[in-house]
């Protein structure tokens, strides 16, 4: 009989964190599940550490690959899954002993298509306790196109990630990661919450998400990917593609703003990337005609003008921010 659940942890160069990450799902008081690790070429003991685990626990498999990135990894997971739902856990992480536990019971009990939970940020080194939590928590429930308004508010990461959810599986169908991506999350969320009926969010923290003193996330390296401003475009292209206006409206705006952002950033944080920043200008031309700007309401007359200054020269854009900024503290 196939397992309820498909855990899929994708391994690469964690060797440090690896056996607290399986230990925490192996432990879960929701025992009907699979637990497949990918190794994905790690050069360390990775591969090893997986192996001895599979001696122990009969739901555990795995599966030895060349390395391909986070994406394919968990692509290669979903492509042998057999439970009904499907869960991503990353490798350096932790969960809470109840964790799918709660997540498949909202799961039948709401017949709910996603289900979702809070994380808690860890610092390395630190010790988090899983803490005992009342099961009366706030639950909401969200159709398709009121999750991806969720994308557009504070609460936006917790919709984009991966790793806080239960997905049915059938979800997937003609759906993976996109691969040879950094910020994949950020590829998939609103294609998968679009495919969804019913999302339910339990506001309880289940999920422990480990902040690496050297992980790429936090690396000035990152700044120099695009892909989260392709993820954004592409992300707006989308919702033009199914005629949701309002989402398109709110995923142009958030696209322009992160790419301006973006551009600076790069500019004043890291050297040599004269190529980078006429890829970001590039881009922002391309989206941004005088036709887009004059007709859009989504945008104020100042946001309009500076637009309008960072399309003509970024320099004037700057130019204008710090005039303006000036001129605000010598009132205050």
């Amino acid at each position: 009989m196939n397992p309820k659940i498909s855990i899929i942890v994708p391994i690469y160069k964690v060797e440090a964190y690896l056996q607290k990450c399986i230990d925490s799902i192996l432990v879960q008081t929701f025992n009907d599940f699979e637990l497949i690790l990918v190794d994905d070429g790690s050069p360390d003991k990775c591969g090893r550490i997986c192996d001895e685990y599979v001696k122990k626990d009969k739901r555990i498999k795995v599966i030895h690959k060349l390395n391909g990135g986070l994406s394919s990894a968990r692509n290669a997971g979903i492509d042998i899954a057999q439970g009904k739902y499907i869960g991503f856990v990353d490798s350096d992480d932790y969960i809470h002993t109840r964790m799918y536990e709660v997540l498949y019971n909202s799961a039948v009990e709401y017949l709910s298509d996603i289900i979702m939970c809070d994380y808690s940020k860890v610092s390395e080194g630190q010790v988090k306790e899983l803490i005992n939590f009342n099961t009366n928590s706030k639950i909401e429930h969200f159709t398709n196109t009121q999750a991806l308004e969720q994308l557009f508010t504070k609460n936006g990461v917790g919709f984009v990630v991966a790793w806080n959810k239960l997905y049915r599986k059938e979800l997937f169908k003609n759906l993976r990661f996109a691969e040879g991506r950094i910020h994949e999350d950020e590829f998939i969320a609103h294609k998968i919450l679009y495919k969804s009926t019913k999302i339910t969010y339990v506001s309880i923290y289940l999920y422990y998400y480990l902040q690496r003193n050297n992980s790429i996330m936090g690396s000035q390296v990152r700044l120099k990917k695009l892909d989260f401003l392709y993820a954004l475009k592409e992300r707006t292209d989308f919702f033009k593609s199914i005629k949701q206006e309002q989402l398109q409206y709110k995923a142009e705006k958030t696209y322009i703003w992160v790419l301006i952002g973006r551009y600076y950033k790069t500019k004043s944080e890291l050297t040599n990337v004269n190529k980078e920043l006429r890829e970001m200008k590039k881009m922002f031309n391309k989206v941004l005609n005088l036709r887009f700007l004059l007709n859009n309401n989504n945008f104020t007359w100042k946001e309009k003008l500076k637009l309008l200054l960072f399309k003509i020269n970024p320099v004037l854009y700057n130019l204008y921010n710090k005039t303006r900024m000036n001129f605000i503290e010598k009132r205050i």
